[in-house]
């Protein structure tokens, strides 16, 4: 049985007052306190009793201590005090700021897959606080969701640097505890090598990973098995789980998590600048990278535009080249320079040995191949005789698809397809929250692919899925409804749903009394909506009155400022009370009842009970002289 509710009023140096508990981690427990020298709510993170006497944790502690007094960042949890040992007292705490918030794991659990864009969001914020930690010679070590506490307003901080490794200070003993939760630490941590910046980018990249599909990449029956599949097995394309996780943002995430280090971004701001240009551009694919999508310069390859052959794009080293050079580029193994020089060495040498030869042989092949061409070029214009002017056959012709997404599904878009040898295919709508109504979501062969045209087709077709715009919804009555229910029926329109408990007198408990906004309110997937839930009737307790010896005009009166109810009155006779006042009450007074729910019977004199009239008698019949 733990003893942690025993250091709850504790006063800590004379300062911070704990109030109460907000969790409880493998190291320490973190209390909600007073600082009664700032005037604030902090949470001060105490180490646990039974890990005082563990030098391995002692050190822990301390060199998380020493960890996040070295950082003050946005996307990092507030420090305001550290204590290791202050006043011979062995009590070490950290005192932070106090987020109102919940963990990113238990935001994932709720909404399963977020939106890739929201996913990005979160992603930046993470990367920038580790950034800034390495910066500082600090490596966190332990990146999860569960470690990331997500703030109301949507941003991050990260917290729990508890196994974080600073350059030069004494390496911890790697036990199951100092290399992370085992399903987002990276290969060599799980093999036990040593551990460098791009360790976090790997967890990132999990982290990354499970936030667009909803899913861990590696899961097994036992913390071992995980962590064999760390070291040994490649991931699924994230987007073999989520469709609609652009291309570009699953190269990202799979090079984050390329098993070797050197194969990784090389720092977290190599990271965030391809997830900046992947979110002004979503149909940007970056060309050879080091993972299972290609790597390692990281040009890039944006299909916009009309996709035209003759289109340049920017690559890492600043030349020109076109979509199809590139894609040609692609298919070709590199050659490194000094052997493009030993070859070119090479050539020179076989140039002056060949000059001493005869030039019969080639003045000869030279020739045979003009006639060859010149016949072909024969052919083809008396094939062109015999064909309508302007539809020569193209056969076999590369045709390099354009890029629609992003681009309104109208009549203008299928006049341009026509001029690029495509075709409108398959058509699919969907509602998405990231696309306007009618713009093209996807396309299926996807832009910058080239394809052939066969022989006898006059265009290649593109299968596309269209967006319907956000979900919308036209807020109704819900008054009177389980919120519940309309909670879960709204979640299903994504909105963001918020919820306030509000006292009332009539509409029962669980029950929403109104909404904001109100009825009639046409809203979109995104939109919050908060409901005004009742909890009942207010139940604060106050004193039950004496009622005993008042009248009743009195006695409904004081009743009905402590609001309390009557629930019945009887009438009995009193030789003591007099008429019209209380002579009972069967809640005895100064008892603490819940107001506006406590019914009390009361007894009211009708005053003494009215005595008997005496019988009525018939009087005796006069007396009778008798006459002698």
């Amino acid at each position: 049985m733990n003893n942690y509710e025993n250091l709850i009023n504790k006063l800590l140096d004379g300062r911070y007052k704990l109030t109460g508990i907000l969790g409880v981690g493998g190291m320490g427990v973190i209390y909600e306190a007073d600082d009664l020298t700032m005037l604030r709510k902090v949470a001060v993170k105490v180490l646990k009793d039974e890990m005082k006497e563990d030098e391995q944790e002692v050190k822990r502690f301390i060199n998380e201590s020493k960890a996040v007094a070295m950082v003050s960042h946005p996307n990092i949890v507030q420090i305001f005090d550290v204590s290791v040992n202050k006043n011979g007292e062995n009590n070490p705490y950290i005192v932070m700021e106090l987020i109102d918030g919940i963990t990113l794991k238990d935001y994932m659990i709720k909404k399963g897959k977020l939106n890739w864009r929201e996913a990005i969001s979160y992603a930046e914020q993470i990367l920038n606080a580790l950034k800034h930690a390495h910066g500082k010679g600090i490596i966190h070590r332990d990146v999860k969701p569960q470690n990331i506490m997500l703030l109301r307003n949507g941003n991050l901080k990260i917290m729990d640097f508890g196994i974080a490794k600073m350059l030069g200070s004494e390496p911890l003993t790697m036990t199951d505890k100092a290399i992370g939760t085992v399903h987002y630490i990276s290969p060599e941590q799980a093999n036990g090598t040593s551990v460098t910046n791009v360790s976090d980018i790997y967890s990132t990249g999990v982290l990354l990973y499970e936030m667009t599909t909803g899913e861990l990449p590696f899961n097994g029956d036992t913390a071992i098995k995980v962590a064999m599949m760390q070291i040994s097995e490649i991931p699924k394309n994230p987007r073999s789980i989520n469709p609609e996780i652009p291309r570009g943002l699953a190269q990202i995430i799979l090079k984050a998590m390329s098993k070797a280090p050197r194969d990784r971004y090389q720092s977290a701001g190599d990271m965030i600048g391809h997830l900046n240009i992947l979110s002004a551009n979503p149909a940007v694919v970056f060309n050879n990278m080091n993972n299972a999508e290609g790597g390692a310069n990281l040009p890039v390859v944006i299909g916009g535009g009309n996709g035209s052959p003759g289109k340049s794009l920017e690559t890492a080293n600043g030349r020109k080249r076109t979509d199809i050079e590139i894609a040609k580029n692609r298919q070709v193994k590199n050659v490194d320079e000094d052997e493009m020089r030993r070859r070119g060495r090479s050539a020179k040498k076989g140039i002056k040995r060949r000059n001493s030869r005869s030039m019969l042989p080639i003045i000869s092949g030279v020739t045979l191949a003009f006639l060859i061409v010149l016949g072909i070029s024969g052919v083809q214009i008396v094939l062109s005789l015999f064909q309508t002017p302007g539809v020569l056959e193209q056969s076999g012709e590369d045709i390099t698809i354009p890029n629609y997404i992003g681009k309104v599904f109208d009549d203008t878009l299928k006049a341009d397809m026509e001029t690029e040898r495509v075709s409108v295919g398959k058509l699919t709508y969907e509602t998405n929250d990231n696309f306007g109504e009618n713009q093209v979501i996807s396309q299926l062969p996807e832009p910058g692919e080239i394809k052939r045209l066969a022989t006898s087709a006059k265009s290649i077709p593109i299968n596309f899925v269209i967006s319907k715009g956000k979900d919308s919804y036209v807020v109704e009555d819900l008054a009177i409804q389980d919120a519940r229910e309309i909670r879960i029926f709204l979640e299903t329109k994504r909105l963001i749903v918020k919820v306030e408990d509000v006292a009332h007198d009539t509409v029962p408990a669980t029950y929403i009394i109104y909404t904001d906004p109100m009825e009639g309110t046409l809203l979109t997937a995104g939109d919050t909506i908060t409901l005004y839930v009742s909890k009942g009737q207010d139940k604060k307790d106050i004193m039950m009155p004496d009622l005993v010896g008042k009248t009743e005009q009195d006695a409904r009166r004081e009743l009905n400022s402590a609001q309390i109810y009557i629930k019945k009155i009887n009438m009995e006779y009193s030789e003591v009370v007099p008429a019209g006042c209380v002579i009972e009450q069967d809640i005895n007074p100064f008892k603490p009842v819940p107001r506006k729910s406590t019914r009390v019977t009361l007894k009211i004199s009708l005053g003494p009970k009215p005595t008997e009239p005496p019988p009525t008698t018939v009087p005796p019949p006069p007396p009778v002289d008798v006459v002698p």
